[in-house]
């Protein structure tokens, strides 16, 4: 007799499925292991198979984080059969190589692979490291190392395997329409007791509901088979004909090249993702996955060259696209412009030869904040459509686009897209494909929305059971149709409806990870200071006319700019290899670039000459066989002391509250703060408190490293008592003046005030031995400016931001992204106070007040909720302390008054360079600027920024960074001509004339070749 009782039904549906589970695999074989010793050097398949191997026991532990160990397993003659797969159980992630080349790559997620018929051996490249955080069963790792279970050979029953995914789909079509009733069912079942009766449901709840039952039914009666038949009639019930909205489906493993692991970590986990996803394309024909990231490429050319040209066979066939125009998803934040412009070029490079043109899709799902110039960046290096996940990560203000053209800037324009309500990590589970829909706000212009399937973050990508579901998702009640395809081709017919696509103009701020502006300073200022070192090695090569080859010092800046690298969200173990790489790095391009310079025994006897690498002149003061000298040299041009020394102006002078030059004087109160400051006669307009120290307790409720939560900044703390004054310099070359605050925990924190003789900024050296646990420091100015916006640099250009109190976007923008330097003033810019730094990002302006954030002190990743992925007991590098920049500190930086239509030697753009970028001292002669390069003819805001060598002449890269459109001259001298180009060098407009004029519009990017006539 028939009942009526569907309440019962869901649970019934949930364990026949758990039966059906639980007869897809069955283990036959043990299979003995035998494994080398862990070691945290890794080494290659041929130079595993000449180490001695012992037998791995299960239940045994392994390794510390990141080693590797090589297993082999020798296969039983019964494994020569088609059919057989392997299981691997360890906590750790492997890759496994077949015929010694890699195979498939064993992960939480990847447990078993088919072995094809024949193999009597299989290896595999094993690691210490899980960092599955994204998936139910991780468990990390044992404090004693990764823990082995063993292997198995075993056996996958078909029919039970799809019969799993037949109904494992519509049991989430039940569980989806349950919480859809009115009203709302919970998407949890109860497993025992009273179940909540159907009384008020749709007539289709009570179909599948009534279906399923059936069909669990016709399982109990005649087993797998007649269920398999039973739900294939229940998918012709439920399947919709006309699906508002199709979610295009690609296969994708965002790897983070480091994070909760090391450089080698992370190229060895893009070796275990490719290798899985080009098993899966044997496997699904239909499948297709895309991967950006030519560093990755690049990473298995080295490692395992026979996959690499696997992937390239697969590109060829149009299931693998290679895509996403930057050398890594970059930071597009901290790297100044001509870095982050350089991660274009070398993707753009390595595109053109794999795929035989630049690829036009920007591919960032997990960048902390997407910067206003990226729109034009992207057109200047042949891109035009940009994907990213992230926005939706904002805390107070929802993004409120899914596609959308994004206008620059500058007005540069591209079509983007963002998968609005899930993330990256989608397993193609029913509820993803909903709350995608869902947040899908273009779905009326544009019935598509671009779904990235497969394990994230620590890479391994799509899985089989992914797949399958793939197959049976589509098109369910009013559930979204759903298909495989590339992302490029989503984004080719996504342009053809652009002319009714929302515009966003600027930046995309990311209200969210504020934090990593200032986390880990000592890294950032070693960063910046290999851009620095590039930036006078490639002008020495431009001025001198020899060429450097910097590719591979390019592609480690470039490397560092990684997402989770520069912003200080590693584990310690990245920043203990990279930090001293970088300043290595540094070292050694100065002292080439100082050795191109000189002569070898030569030495003047009137002194060093000195070499200016900026494309703007430079004026200031030098230290020469122990004396001062003001020196003013030519853009991109060497001089002997001699002929450098300009006429020295007045000496600077300090009191213990005053210093003063012939520009500018300050006063200092008892408390520390400035009480007045004037520039050139004008006095600015400061408030009480300004350029004190402040401290703030800095415990963010999620991602330490990450994240300055609002809060902190309503508990605002002084480092100590008045400070004590202390003239160090009285009167000369510069005055200096230093005020010291006793600290809590026992060290110092010393401003020092330098006025150089000349100058029109005040620079001030912020030291310290930094004791202060999970505490953010800051400078903060209170001025009496009232402007509604304040600017703050970017890496080209700058940003307008909302600098009153009220509006939301604004009240969510307490700390903000600004390229060394910010600056407020009064509605119009003529009038306001800057600060400039040499190696800091994180600021904020509200009502007046500009800050600058100085260091913080996290936890560092893997001292924190991440430990799990990294335990710390399995650490080999020594960590002093689990916070972040704990030690001696020292900050440069420089206040000055704000004219946006001032003269550009004082623009604060052009200060970031001139400040903290010394002329180069070297043994040799004059030498002059190439072309006989002189600068621009009042050229505004148009800023020169970087002298860039090219195969032929030389490019001069220019920015304009104030938002203002003019015209100017560039000054060459006869029998020389200038191009536009873009960033690969192709023309985009026709040479200058022949007197150097030329226009410019706001916030323009500008690369001008130059070469002989």
């Amino acid at each position: 007799m028939p009942h009526a009782l569907l309440q019962l039904v869901p649970n019934r549906v949930q364990a026949a499925l758990e039966r059906v589970s639980a007869a897809v695999w069955q283990r036959c074989h043990a299979l003995p292991v035998r494994v080398t010793r862990a070691d945290p050097r890794h080494c290659t398949l041929a130079e595993a198979r000449r180490r001695p191997l012992v037998a791995a026991k299960s239940g045994q532990c392994w390794g510390r984080l990141y080693d590797q160990r090589w297993a082999r397993i020798e296969l039983p003659a019964a494994a020569a059969e088609e059919g057989w797969h392997l299981e691997w159980q360890d906590q750790g992630e492997a890759t496994a190589h077949v015929r010694s080349e890699p195979y498939f790559g064993f992960d939480v997620a990847h447990r078993h692979v088919s072995l094809p018929a024949g193999v009597r051996e299989i290896w595999l490249e094993c690691y210490c490291c899980q960092s599955a955080i994204w998936h139910p069963a991780a468990t990390g790792l044992t404090e004693h190392g990764s823990r082995f279970e063993g292997a198995w050979l075993v056996r996958r029953d078909e029919a039970a395997w799809a019969a799993m995914h037949d109904l494992g789909v519509l049991f989430e079509l039940l569980l989806h329409e349950r919480t859809h009733q009115h009203p709302p069912q919970p998407g949890t079942l109860n497993p025992s007791g009273w179940q909540v009766a159907p009384d008020r449901v749709t007539p289709r709840f009570r179909q599948l509901l009534r279906a399923l039952d059936d069909a669990i039914n016709r399982y109990d009666t005649g087993g797998i088979g007649a269920l398999r038949r039973a739900l294939a009639d229940v998918y012709r019930q439920v399947r919709a004909t006309k699906p508002a909205v199709r979610a295009v489906l690609t296969g994708h493993a965002h790897i983070d090249l480091v994070w909760l692991w090391t450089e080698a970590m992370g190229e060895a986990k893009a070796v275990h993702t490719f290798a899985t996803a080009n098993r899966l394309m044997e496997l699904y024909p239909e499948f297709r996955f895309a991967y950006s990231q030519p560093a990755s490429y690049e990473a298995v050319a080295r490692r395992a060259p026979p996959l690499l040209a696997a992937v390239r066979r697969r590109m060829g066939a149009g299931t693998w696209q290679a895509t996403g125009a930057l050398q890594v998803e970059s930071d597009t934040l901290l790297p100044c412009g001509e870095a982050l412009a350089r991660s274009f070029v070398l993707g753009q490079e390595w595109f053109a030869r794999e795929r035989g043109a630049p690829a036009p899709l920007v591919w960032l799902p997990d960048v902390f904040g997407y910067a206003g110039c990226l729109p034009q960046l992207m057109r200047l290096a042949g891109a035009k459509y940009f994907f990213t996940t992230k926005l939706a990560w904002s805390a107070v203000n929802r993004f409120p686009y899914s596609s959308f053209v994004w206008r620059g800037t500058d007005g540069s324009e591209v079509v983007a897209h963002v998968a609005a309500g899930v993330g990256y990590n989608n397993e193609a589970r029913l509820a993803q494909l909903h709350a995608h829909s869902l947040g899908h706000a273009q779905a009326d212009v544009h019935p598509e929305f671009l779904h990235p399937v497969g394990f994230g973050d620590g890479g391994g990508g799509p899985t089989a059971g992914m797949c399958e579901r793939a197959r049976r998702l589509h098109a369910l009640h009013d559930g979204p149709a759903a298909g495989w395809d590339q992302p490029e081709a989503f984004f080719d017919r996504l342009a053809r409806r652009r002319a009714r696509l929302p515009v966003w103009q600027g930046e995309c701020y990311l209200e969210y990870h504020r934090g990593t502006y200032t986390t880990h300073g000592a890294v950032k200022a070693a960063f910046r200071a290999l851009e620095r070192a590039l930036q006078v090695r490639e002008a020495v090569a431009v001025a001198t006319g020899r060429p450097a080859e910097l590719g591979a010092v390019w592609r480690r800046l470039v490397f560092a700019q990684f997402h989770d690298y520069i912003p200080g969200s590693s584990v310690p173990e990245v920043y203990a290899e990279g930090r001293a790489e970088m300043e290595k790095l540094a070292r050694e391009q100065l002292a080439a670039a100082e050795a191109a310079l000189s002569v070898r025994q030569q030495r003047r006897a009137d002194g060093a000459a000195w070499f200016n690498p900026l494309p703007v002149a430079w004026r200031g003061w030098v230290q020469d066989r122990g004396k001062d000298r003001y020196l003013s040299l030519p853009a991109l041009s060497g001089r002997p002391v001699a002929e450098a020394v300009a006429p020295a102006p007045p000496d600077a002078l300090a009191d213990a509250r005053h210093l003063a030059n012939d520009r500018l004087h300050v006063t200092l109160r008892d408390d520390g703060s400035i009480a007045a400051m004037a520039v050139d006669g004008q006095a600015l307009e400061l408030a009480e408190g300004c350029g004190l120290p402040v401290l703030y307790p800095d415990r963010p409720a999620n991602y330490d490293a990450w994240d300055i939560d609002r809060q902190a900044l309503d508990l605002p703390r002084s480092p100590g008592k008045r400070p004590r004054f202390r003239v160090e310099v009285e009167r000369g070359a510069r005055a200096v003046l230093a005020l010291t605050w006793a600290g809590r925990r026992g060290g110092e924190l010393i401003i020092r005030y330098t006025l150089e003789a000349g100058a029109a900024v005040l620079r001030m050296e912020v030291e310290t031995d930094w004791r202060e646990e999970e505490t953010l420091l800051r400078l903060v100015f209170p001025t009496r400016y009232a402007g509604q916006m304040a600017r703050f640099g970017a890496p080209f250009g700058s940003i307008l931001r909302g600098a009153q109190s009220g509006p939301l976007t604004t009240e969510a923008q307490w700390e903000v992204p600004g390229s060394r330097w910010a600056a407020v003033g009064h509605d119009g810019e003529q009038a306001g106070l800057f600060v400039v730094t040499e190696a800091k990002y994180g600021f904020s302006a509200r009502d007046g007040v500009l800050a600058v954030s100085l260091l913080r002190s996290p936890r560092l990743t893997g001292f924190e909720s991440r430990g799990r992925a990294s335990p710390r007991a399995l650490c080999r590098t020594p960590v002093a302390s689990p916070f972040a920049d704990l030690g001696p500190v020292r900050i440069r930086l420089a206040l000055g008054r704000y004219n946006a239509h001032g003269p550009a030697a004082m623009h604060p753009a052009q200060l970031a360079d001139t400040l903290f970028t010394a002329p180069l001292v070297y043994q040799g002669p004059k030498v002059e600027a190439p072309a006989g390069y002189a600068g621009l003819e009042d050229g505004g805001t148009l800023q020169p920024a970087w002298a860039v060598p090219a195969a032929k002449g030389w490019v001069l890269r220019l920015h304009e960074v104030a938002g203002h459109a003019g015209r100017t001259r560039l000054k060459l001298a006869p029998g020389w001509n200038a191009t536009p180009v873009d960033l690969l060098g192709r023309p985009v407009a026709r040479r200058l004339r022949a007197d150097g004029a030329f226009a410019y519009r706001p916030y323009q990017i500008l690369s001008l070749l130059i070469t002989p006539a």
